[in-house]
């Protein structure tokens, strides 16, 4: 989107780095200028990258700012507009069990839970089931922990890609998974609202070098509307049609572009 938004908007020229890599390949590019920018998670600039924090922020324009404040000061970047897609982790239920059990959020799970409830399959990640800010911090933050050995045995370890399916077709009730995905969408899963926040915030907005900023302030016309637009259903949408529909991820964001009016 970021490229045919300057391609369309800017008269830059511009060179697709695209399949770099991860976040962290990615940071030292940008920092060692051999990229001007690219899409950047909140959580993953405040979690993985220098400083790196343990704190928890949940309120998503709170941790925003904290990052954009801090890249600036401390390593000369910008942050742009971020989007209101959440890509963070979250627990997603079987339709059909959602309408049975009238569970709706992780509150409603865990007075489920707690109620003596506990005769359902899930389907977690080893490291999800392991973790301290995961399945256990789930059960401490929504005060459930009394019930984490009646429920062990019904955990099935599988990997996070399996999940979806797993849960979509009722062999697993409960299963973990990614808010973008579109498989959400494909099996009609049920995303449990974190409404206590337990999981941390990962919002994307576009990085760019403050050199590169100030030199080319067209930049940032151009960028800023797109990220207002990219909700966690819209992205689910756009997800499905590279990944399940086997679309050109280049036509589908030139698609999405056009239709919002941005190119």
């Amino acid at each position: 989107m970021a490229l045919e938004a300057l391609k369309a908007n800017t008269d830059l020229s511009t060179e697709d780095k695209t399949g770099l890599g991860g976040s962290v390949q990615n940071f030292k590019a940008l920092q060692n200028a051999e990229v001007d920018a690219y899409w950047e998670y909140t959580g993953t600039a405040w979690y993985t990258e220098p400083p790196k924090h343990e704190k928890t922020i949940n309120d998503p324009e709170k941790l925003y700012q904290k990052v954009k404040q801090e890249f600036k000061n401390e390593h000369g970047l910008i942050f742009l507009d971020r989007a209101p897609l959440n890509n963070t982790f979250v627990l997603m239920v079987n339709p059909d069990w959602a309408e049975k059990t009238g569970v709706r959020t992780l509150s409603d799970f865990a007075e489920y839970v707690n109620e003596g409830n506990t005769d359902f399959q899930m389907a977690y990640t080893a490291e999800f089931i392991n973790r301290s800010d995961g399945w256990k911090g789930v059960a401490s933050h929504y005060s459930f922990e009394d019930k984490l050995t009646d429920l062990k045995s019904n955990i099935k370890q599988v990997g996070i890609g399996l999940t979806y399916q797993i849960v979509g077709k009722g062999e697993a009730q409960v299963g973990l998974g990614f808010n973008t995905n579109p498989n959400i969408p494909k099996y009609d899963l049920v995303v449990l609202e974190d409404d206590k926040q337990f999981f941390p915030v990962y919002n994307p907005a576009p990085l760019i070098q403050q050199k590169t900023l100030e030199s080319n302030p067209e930049i940032e016309e151009a960028l800023n509307p797109i990220p207002p637009k990219l909700t966690t259903e819209a992205i689910r949408g756009l997800n499905k049609q590279v990944s399940i529909d086997k679309k050109d991820p280049q036509t589908v964001a030139k698609s999405f572009l056009s239709s919002n009016g941005l190119i």
